[in-house]
């Protein structure tokens, strides 16, 4: 992940962007998690990556009212007799994690 040192709130006309100074740059994900947990600060993840630590109480959304409008998701693939079957099993399962939404908050 590029250290971002602009953020954006909102949408639209109510959209407002924010400077900020990073106190420390990661890599991975994985690794903004870690420091979140730990109590480095603030991170922006998506709500997926982080949903059974903010269910489990360890960590706490802030500026929930600012967060964009959630973006629908497609799965493209091929249907006919070329289509494999791992990929279509794959795609089975995405969809039923999708539709359950689990990381809704």
């Amino acid at each position: 992940m590029s250290p971002a040192t602009e953020w954006r709130f909102g949408t639209g006309k109510r959209s407002v962007s924010v400077k900020v100074q990073p106190r420390l740059t990661v890599t991975s994900n994985e690794a903004a998690i870690q420091a979140a947990l730990q109590g480095f600060g603030v991170t922006r993840l998506m709500s997926y990556q982080i949903a059974r630590h903010v269910e489990s109480g360890r960590l706490t959304r802030v500026l929930a009212d600012c967060e964009p409008p959630a973006l629908p998701v497609h799965v493209l693939h091929r249907q006919d007799r070329h289509a494999s079957a791992k990929v279509r099993g794959f795609v089975d399962l995405l969809v039923e994690r999708l539709r359950a939404d689990i990381a809704r908050m």
